[in-house]
C-alpha cells in the first residue's frame, strides 16, 4: 500500500473483560498481561519540583508568569496577544502547564521571578515547545489493537520496536505483547514517568511468572504459541519477556534508532519538533523501516507514506505510516517542510469560552 488513506472497519471501543481468576491456557496470561497496563492516561501528575536547585527553574519561571495572567481577568488580553505570535509551537488553546490542574506549583513564586513582560519572545517561543513535551496522552487498549493490527502486515518476523516518548510505557508492552519483537525499547525524558514505567514492568513480569507457574501445562521455550495479533510463536516469547522490554530515561533526540524496524511516535503533542524528529529518523534508520505518528505528518523525502488512517477510525486521531526510502543521509534537507499554524481569530474565540468558563463572574 502506497499514499493510501485507509477506510478499513476498525474496533471503536474496549470490550468487555472480567478479571481472569485462574491461568489455564497462555490466552488467559495474556489477557491477564493487558489488563495490568491499562489506566494510565488517568495517573496523577506530580507538581515541578520548586527547591532552588530544581533544573525545572527557568521553565517554572516563564509558567508562574503567564499563569499570574490567566488568575487575573484584566490581564487576559495582554496573555492572548503574547501567545498570539507562538500558535505554531502550542499543543492546544491555552498551555496545559497553566491551567489549574496543570504541573505548576501551587505555591506562590520566589522571589525574584520576572514578570511576563519581562520574558522576551523568544524565551516564550521556548518555553511553549518544551511544555507540549509535558502532556502526556495514552492510547486505548482497543486503538492499540487496530494500531498493531495495521502495522502487523508490513512488519518482518522479529526486528526492534522503539517507542520515542514512551511516557508509561504502555505502548512498549502491549507491542512486545501482541507481536515477536525482538526487543522493544521506550525512550521517556521525564523521570517520573519513567519511574512509573519501570513499576509498570516490574508488576507485568510478575504477574507472566505467576501465570507460567500456574499453568497445568508448562509451557517450554519451543512450545507453539499463537499471540493474540494471530501470529504463531513459540513459548520464548512469553518466557524471555522481561529480556525484550528495555526502559531508558533520556532525551529522544540523544537515542540513537540505528537498527530499529519500528518507531513509534505519539507524536500529537510533539507538532513543533516534527520538522527535527523527521531529520533525526532520516539520518539514523535503515532502509525500509518503519514510522508512525499521530496527529502530524511527516514532510520529509526520506520517507514514504503507507498509510494513513483518518480521525475517528483507527484512533481518535490520525495515525500515519511510513516507510523510510533511499539511503541514509549524513546531512540534513534544507527544506522546512512543517508548518503548524491554526487559525488566530478561531483560537482566540475559543481561549475567551474557556477563560470565561473558569471566571464567570467577569464573563
Amino acid at each position: 500500500m502506497d499514499s493510501t488513506t485507509l477506510q478499513a472497519t476498525f474496533r471503536t471501543e474496549n470490550r468487555a473483560t472480567a478479571p481472569v481468576q485462574r491461568f489455564r491456557h497462555p490466552d488467559d496470561i495474556f489477557e491477564a498481561l493487558f489488563q495490568s497496563v491499562q489506566g494510565g492516561e488517568s495517573h496523577a501528575r506530580p507538581t515541578l519540583d520548586l527547591t532552588p536547585d530544581s533544573p525545572f527553574l527557568p521553565f517554572l519561571e516563564i509558567g508562574y508568569a503567564l499563569r499570574s495572567c490567566v488568575e487575573k481577568p484584566a490581564r487576559h488580553d495582554y496573555l492572548l496577544a503574547r501567545l498570539r505570535p507562538h500558535l505554531s509551537v502550542m499543543i492546544g488553546t491555552l498551555p496545559a502547564s497553566i491551567l489549574p490542574m496543570g504541573m505548576l506549583p501551587k505555591l506562590a513564586p520566589p522571589a525574584g521571578f520576572r514578570r511576563l513582560e519581562d520574558i522576551g519572545e523568544a524565551e516564550l517561543r521556548d518555553w511553549l515547545i518544551q511544555e507540549g513535551g509535558l502532556i502526556y496522552g495514552e492510547m486505548q487498549r482497543f486503538e492499540l489493537e487496530n494500531y498493531f493490527d495495521a502495522v502487523k502486515p508490513l512488519l518482518p518476523p522479529g526486528g526492534v520496536m522503539v517507542d520515542l516518548g514512551s511516557g508509561l510505557g504502555k505502548v512498549v508492552m502491549t507491542a512486545a505483547l501482541t507481536l515477536p519483537f525482538v526487543r522493544c525499547i521506550g525512550v521517556e525524558l521525564l523521570n517520573y514517568r519513567h519511574r512509573l514505567a519501570q513499576e509498570r514492568l516490574v508488576r507485568l513480569l510478575t504477574l507472566a511468572r505467576q501465570g507460567l507457574e500456574a499453568l497445568p501445562e508448562p509451557l517450554t521455550l519451543e512450545t507453539p504459541l499463537p499471540l493474540p495479533s494471530g501470529v504463531i510463536a513459540s513459548g520464548r516469547h512469553l518466557l524471555d519477556l522481561g529480556s525484550r522490554i528495555l526502559f531508558l530515561e533520556n532525551d529522544m533526540f540523544k537515542v540513537d534508532v540505528r537498527g530499529a524496524s519500528l518507531v513509534f511516535l505519539y507524536s500529537t503533542c510533539f507538532g513543533p519538533l516534527m520538522d527535527a524528529i523527521s531529520e533525526k529518523l532520516a539520518r539514523e534508520l535503515s532502509e525500509g523501516a518503519l514510522v508512525s505518528t499521530t496527529t502530524y505528518p511527516i514532510k520529509h523525502p526520506a520517507f514514504r507514506l503507507l498509510q494513513s488512517h483518518a480521525p475517528g477510525t483507527l484512533s481518535w486521531t490520525s495515525v500515519m505510516i511510513y516507510q523510510r526510502i533511499g539511503p541514509q543521509m549524513a546531512e540534513p534537507a534544507a527544506e522546512t517542510r512543517y508548518l503548524h499554524q491554526p487559525d488566530a481569530d478561531a483560537w482566540e474565540e475559543r481561549v475567551r469560552v474557556d477563560l470565561a468558563a473558569m471566571f464567570p463572574a467577569t464573563a
